[in-house]
């Protein structure tokens, strides 16, 4: 018996940088909630923008913002910051990057971007809808739970083979689409999030369905039985996918959805 699901939202349910999601997730999502399945949102992106994607259905739904690290359930919100000095020397090590690359600090409902950074800003307030101040310098923050370093160009593999590592030992650093390269505390990614929530209802990774398709879903699929990976994923979340079905382009996760509906 399906109890849980969770799913991914840019590049599997919607394309990146996107926020018009199709209007018929919200009759599928509101057919689970009458079955009594738990519907949870599971996002690289802070929970202010994930949820102008979901207005219709904002109360029926949970979160799993930044990637795992912010929780919010009808019955506890949570929240995994850095450890303490972690954060400050994460930034420090990726302002040497220079050549392109910007970094993004999280924390719930608020983002940091250097004043710099103008472009950057406004691709992450205008595109993906954050809520998000500038500062003079990325540094001097706390509180921190995520932090985000972009490229408009792409991750460099050797940027990301540098930054693992630097940072394995001390945070999961994981690749979140194109353009982004994520860093969190060690063990919080979307997976843990997502066993915060099996823990507290009572729900087995038997009982829960997962869609994804970058790498920073590995976590969450791994905590679930019955996984997918759109067919435009990375071959690293394939790998440990129990089923690829189709692309997101084509509502391949709607499909997949509205065919459990029928199973249950």
């Amino acid at each position: 018996m399906i109890k849980l699901i969770v799913t991914d939202v840019d590049d599997t349910i919607i394309e990146e940088s996107h926020t018009d999601l199709n209007p018929e997730y919200f009759d599928v999502i509101r057919e689970f909630r009458k079955k009594g399945v738990i519907f949870v949102v599971a996002s690289g992106r802070q929970k202010p923008s994930v949820k102008k994607t979901f207005i219709p259905v904002n109360d029926e739904i949970m979160y799993l913002a930044d990637n795992g690290t912010d929780i919010e359930t009808p019955d506890f919100i949570s929240s995994i910051p850095f450890a303490d000095g972690d954060y400050e020397k994460l930034a420090k090590d990726l302002k040497k990057l220079g050549n392109g690359y910007e970094i993004m600090a999280c924390k719930p409902n608020i983002s940091y971007i250097e004043e710099s950074a103008e472009e950057y800003y406004n691709r992450m307030t205008q595109n993906y809808g954050y809520s998000a101040q500038k500062v003079s310098d990325i540094i001097n923050l706390d509180g921190i739970c995520k932090v985000s370093l972009y490229n408009k160009n792409g991750i460099d593999s050797e940027v990301e083979r540098s930054m693992h590592e630097l940072w394995d030992d001390r945070m999961d650093v994981c690749i979140a689409g194109l353009w982004y390269l994520d860093f969190m505390g060690k063990g919080c990614n979307k997976g843990k999030g997502l066993s915060v929530i099996q823990d507290h209802y009572g729900i087995k990774p038997e009982e829960t369905v997962a869609f994804g398709n970058a790498d920073n879903d590995i976590p969450m699929l791994l905590q679930a039985k019955y996984s997918y990976a759109v067919e435009n994923a990375s071959d690293n979340l394939k790998k440990v996918a129990s089923e690829v079905i189709g692309p997101m382009k084509e509502d391949a996760v709607l499909k997949k959805m509205k065919e459990i509906l029928r199973q249950l």
